[in-house]
């Protein structure tokens, strides 16, 4: 197989950029509405977007077949790793979330080289690591926050999202569009009892709050969900995990637009690591079984 092309470049780009912005809308959301229903609200209004479009008659006759992977991943690529992350955001800012959400390429590379048996080498695993480190940098030890409980919470959501990428890979008979589609949507069903544990549906909320979760459930969970399974698809779990590394390089950018906030050297080094990380790990070829 080809190393990553343009396509695929793009799509990590366009997925960085959106999910550059998820950390801080969860951060201004999940307090306001709760954790589980944040959930339930990015969830249903990502459905509303995509499933009218991308969930067609010809690929529901294999339901059956696909319904069990399709559960699968509604549960541990979405409902629980979303609410672990909302969850966490109570405790730890989106800085610290972001340097452990940065661990899902290790675990991604670690599941995809012993369950999947991909082929990958050192120079990947390097390029992981590197990428982490910048990640460090990026954010600044002084900003890291310790809540063990949240921490443990950040982690085992990455580790869900890792071994998900892998799932995800090996359900190559599965349309992309529908599987990423139909997940959302079951995922969206699987939640909604619970929103009455904590406040259930209340749209009485500051303007803000509700600007975070249309954009959270829209862009950061509907689109680039969707290219997140395309691009698993296409050049598989561990170069494909690699987009997380970016997401607080896209949200430092997105902090300096509409929130004034400065960039430091120290980002700046930080960003140079991790666009080296990433780079790293996409040159070579895509993974195969």
């Amino acid at each position: 197989m080809q190393k990553s092309t343009v396509i695929d470049w793009s799509l990590i780009l366009a997925i960085g950029i959106a999910w550059g912005s998820s950390f801080m809308f969860i951060k201004v959301s999940a307090p306001a509405v709760g954790p589980i229903t944040l959930v339930f609200y990015r969830l249903f209004i990502a459905s509303l977007i995509i499933a009218p479009i991308f969930i067609k008659k010809e690929y529901l006759k294999n339901i059956k077949e696909d319904f069990a992977p399709i559960l699968f991943l509604s549960f541990f690529n979405a409902a629980i790793p979303f609410y672990l992350f909302s969850n966490a955001a109570l405790e730890l800012n989106a800085g610290t979330m972001s340097v452990l959400n940065g661990t899902t390429p290790l675990f991604a590379f670690i599941i995809a080289t012993l369950w999947l048996k991909l082929s990958s080498n050192w120079i990947q695993l390097l390029g992981i690591f590197v990428g982490m480190v910048g990640l460090f940098v990026f954010v600044g030890y002084e900003s890291i926050e310790f809540s063990l409980f949240a921490i443990i919470l950040s982690l085992l959501a990455s580790f869900l999202y890792g071994f998900s990428s892998n799932f995800i890979f090996k359900t190559k008979e599965i349309e992309p569009t529908y599987l990423a589609s139909i997940t959302l949507l079951i995922a969206t069903i699987i939640t909604f009892p619970f929103i009455f544990f904590e406040n259930g549906v209340n749209l009485n909320q500051p303007k803000e709050v509700l600007l975070s979760v249309g954009l959270l459930g829209s862009l950061c969970t509907g689109m680039a969900y969707m290219g997140y399974v395309i691009l698993i698809k296409r050049v598989g779990p561990i170069k494909a995990s690699t987009v997380v590394l970016i997401v607080p390089v896209t949200g430092m950018l997105w902090a300096n637009i509409f929130l004034d906030e400065i960039i430091t050297l120290t980002m700046i080094s930080g960003c140079v690591l991790i666009l080296i990380g990433v780079g790293l790990v996409n040159f070579f070829k895509n993974e195969e079984t």
